[in-house]
């Protein structure tokens, strides 16, 4: 992405950000406002829908009250519940109805002790009826409301209940009444917006319920009581809608800000962008074999100053050209160095080996001389033409490799048989049927040499083991051989492990630090893997697969 983007981008973003802020802030806080005010006003409602309930439960006793002192004074009802005639007892029959129509309830009964129906005003023919549980569950209400539903003629009637109670000639009576009841009664309450009010029978779920009030209720009908529910339900649409008229003009005031911000910035950042393109194109033409650019600039700004430091830093580096060819050509030929005599101590050390091990012969054993000669002849002559290919190689600068066939086991014999090293025991274990390898001879020893002396090292002079051995490793369409060098030396932490194979990097006082660099190199020319399992205190182990013929 180009400066002039990024800058547009910043602009636009800085003015859209605070306008999507503002938009959200502005929402939540009338989204939870006018949340509060519903809130509110559904306490409210539940609050005058309690008390109506309460007054209309109050009224209704009160009716029930003068309806029981009325009749209880009544000189007819003593002979229609004792022993009156025909005349009296249809009197008690129709009493309920007259009863109910004067005091505008919807519901009224007559019952004795045992629940028994003597009088009936919603319904007449329920006289001598038994239904005892009926008191029993107004009276558990203990006075507060409380649903009945009871048969009617034409159905079944819903009525607010109460109970009163009275005695005459020695017996008790109950008086149950009850005054209409339904939602329509209970929403009049209600003005005409989202606020609702629903009667909801025993659990039926009603939709967005904001409250409710849970109401005992006595289904005569059923003959079993339940929970009916007020519920008090909040129509989501207009608050729905207010949201999306809100939403749509923050769209559209987004929408014109962004077109605004957008050819400011665009403008801008052209003005800002472009001396920024032009010394961005003198940069590109700078090299190190071409530092004729000027950045000289008379601008007072920001942009100006940086021509100017452009300048300046184009004059060192004319200067400091020099200097660093000379000094990388001084760093080449140093590594160079440095590496052919690492390769040269490697193959001299064989060489030196033999050469003691005569001398040690000569002076103690001088009449096995030629037989330890003839015996470690092929060594030297092995290491002169190692030092041989070397040089060749090294003459070459860049040789290209010999990916002939090379065996593997014959030379980590040779290998082990010219290694010497005071209390060291070189062991060698070789694989059965194993193939030769696809590597250059040189380079293969050298891997080897490299690895052999690096596992001595590790020893630093104390009695161990190092053990080179190989097998061979299916692969597929690709065998390989595995070429292992182990020691029990004192092994790698994780640290000095992650710069083993650094170049010049070395633990020991006279290393040279391109042991291990040298072997991961020349692995990698040969198309081979190398891996190392290493631990402190516990030896390292080096494995080197390369591909078999």
């Amino acid at each position: 992405m180009i400066f002039r983007t990024r800058l547009a981008i910043g602009f636009v973003t800085a003015a859209i950000i605070p306008l999507a802020l503002f938009g959200f802030v502005v929402r939540r806080e009338m989204t939870a406002r006018l949340d509060a005010q519903a809130t509110r006003r559904v306490e409210a409602l539940v609050g005058v829908l309690r008390a109506d309930l309460a007054a209309e439960t109050s009224t209704l006793r009160t009716r029930l009250r003068t309806l029981a002192a009325g009749v209880a004074a009544e000189n007819r009802f003593r002979l229609a519940t004792g022993a009156g005639g025909i005349t009296e007892r249809r009197w008690l029959l129709d009493w309920a109805g007259e009863a109910m129509a004067g005091s505008g309830l919807a519901v009224l009964r007559v019952m004795d002790s045992a629940g028994r129906v003597l009088s009936s005003g919603h319904f007449r023919n329920e006289f001598d009826r038994l239904d005892s549980p009926l008191p029993a569950a107004i009276a558990l209400a203990n006075g507060q409301p409380m649903l009945i539903r009871l048969p009617a003629p034409d159905g079944d009637v819903m009525a607010l209940a109460a109970m009163d109670s009275f005695t005459v000639a020695g017996r008790h009576y109950r008086l149950v009444g009850g005054l209409p009841f339904d939602a329509a009664r209970a929403a009049s309450l209600v003005p005409q917006d989202e606020i609702a009010v629903a009667l909801v029978p025993g659990e039926a779920a009603a939709p967005n319920v904001a409250a409710e009030i849970a109401l005992p209720l006595w289904d005569a009908i059923a003959g079993s009581g339940s929970t009916a529910r007020l519920v008090v339900t909040r129509d989501p649409a207009p608050m729905k809608e207010l949201r999306t008229r809100v939403d749509r003009w923050l769209a559209i005031a987004a929408g014109l800000t962004l077109l605004l911000a957008g050819v400011l910035a665009v403008g801008m950042a052209a003005r800002v962008s472009r001396p920024l393109a032009d010394l961005a194109e003198k940069t590109s033409r700078l090299d190190l074999d071409r530092l004729d650019q000027d950045f000289a600039s008379d601008r007072r700004d920001e942009i100006g100053a940086l021509g100017n430091l452009l300048s300046e830093m184009t004059g060192r580096l004319r200067t400091s050209t020099s200097r660093l060819r000379e000094a990388e050509r001084r760093a080449a030929t140093g590594d160079l160095a440095r590496q052919i005599n690492h390769d040269v101590k490697n193959g001299l050390a064989p060489i030196r080996h033999v050469l003691r091990h005569l001398s040690e012969t000569a002076a103690r054993h001088p009449e096995q001389l030629a037989a330890v000669f003839a015996d470690r002849r092929e060594t030297l002559e092995s290491s002169v033409t190692y030092l041989e290919g070397l040089a060749r190689n090294y003459a070459r600068l860049a040789p290209a490799l010999d990916r002939g066939s090379s065996d593997l086991g014959a030379l980590l014999q040779e290998v082990a048989r010219g290694s010497r090293a005071d209390g060291v025991e070189f062991e060698v274990r070789l694989g059965e049927n194993l193939p030769p390898v696809r590597a250059d001879a040189v380079v293969l020893r050298r891997i080897v040499e490299n690895l052999v002396s690096n596992a001595v090292d590790a020893l630093e002079g104390r009695p161990g083991r190092v053990t080179l051995s190989s097998e061979a490793v299916p692969n597929g369409s690709e065998p390989r051989v595995r070429l292992t060098v182990a020691d029990t030396g004192r092994g790698m932490t994780a640290e000095e492990l992650d710069r083993a194979f650094d170049d010049f990097h070395t633990t020991k006082t006279s290393g040279t630090g391109l042991g291990l660099s040298v072997v991961r190199r020349l692995v990698g020319d040969l198309g081979g893997t190398l891996r190392v399992d290493t631990s402190p205190g516990q030896g390292s182990t080096f494995m080197v697969e390369i591909l078999a013929l």
